[in-house]
């Protein structure tokens, strides 16, 4: 089973994006579950896991409004106020929704890489894990040091590095990214998607091999058994399209891997760390 462990939904009647512009003409307009199982089909992805892409309780319930119309999306990524005294209230009034499986907080947009370690955060977090529920880390590379101690103190919490922590994809840079994720890759509770890459590299120029060091470092320091396949799909249309995404990983790294292997990394990593 194939399964898109991490894409978006949007209705900008509903919200105001602050990220997104209008000049960002690929995305700025309303992406619902219609347009996302046309989009999918030809692919063959059965399942997929959808991530918050505003800070509010209010996207949350919307998305898992959805969710529970639709059989395609098989999990929820929602947000919660982290900060908030009462989050143990909210998350137990979410938990009526079955398919909400993790939390995420935008914090790679945090001016201070250090948020993530304030007291009230880690309180926040460690009431996300009480009531049974993942979390999934957006960081760019210089949060790295906030981060690996905020998995070193939470041990037994599944956590997933989104995007593989964003590399400076266009402009080679390797390091320190690299040391990094290894350092993370130690942590046997932290997985990585393997998404949000096409992105990172120039947007007109891009092509396979700019991503072939990423991905083949990813492999080399998580293995096969905590990787997911995430499209970042409708971010991904900023600079290139759905089929260019699913094919990237193939195009790179299958020949390498086993059969079961791949059967792991698209679908069945995701569905066990998710409990999809």
């Amino acid at each position: 089973m194939i399964i898109d462990a991490h894409h978006h939904l949007w209705d900008l009647k509903k919200r105001n994006y602050s990220w997104m512009s209008p000049d960002l003409k690929a995305i700025h307009r309303n992406f619902l579950p219609d347009d996302l199982a046309k989009t999918v089909e030809p692919y063959r992805v059965r399942g997929t896991v959808l991530v918050q892409a505003h800070q509010s309780v209010e996207e949350t319930r919307w998305m898992l409004g959805l969710a529970e119309g639709s059989k395609l999306i098989l999990g929820v990524v929602g947000w919660v106020d982290l900060k908030d005294p009462q989050i143990g209230k909210t998350l137990a009034e979410l938990k009526v929704f079955p398919k909400l499986k993790g939390v995420r907080h935008i914090i790679q947009d945090e001016p201070d890489a250090g948020w993530m370690l304030q007291s009230d955060v880690m309180r926040g977090l460690r009431a996300v894990h009480e009531a049974g529920l993942a979390y999934d880390l957006l960081i760019k590379p210089h949060q790295f040091e906030a981060a690996l101690n905020l998995v070193d103190h939470l041990p037994a919490m599944p956590i997933i590095l989104d995007h593989i922590a964003k590399p400076y994809i266009k402009d080679g840079k390797r390091e320190p990214w690299a040391t990094h994720i290894r350092q993370m890759a130690q942590y046997q509770h932290v997985y990585c998607k393997v998404s949000g890459l096409i992105t990172e590299a120039d947007h007109q120029k891009w092509k396979t091999g700019d991503f072939a060091f990423y991905l083949k470092h990813v492999v080399e320091v998580f293995g096969w058994e905590r990787l997911c396949f995430g499209s970042d799909w409708p971010v991904c249309l900023l600079a290139g399209n759905y089929g260019q995404v699913f094919h990237l990983p193939e195009e790179i790294l299958k020949a390498g891997a086993s059969g079961k292997e791949w059967m792991q990394f698209m679908g069945e990593n995701a569905r066990r760390f998710y409990r999809l």
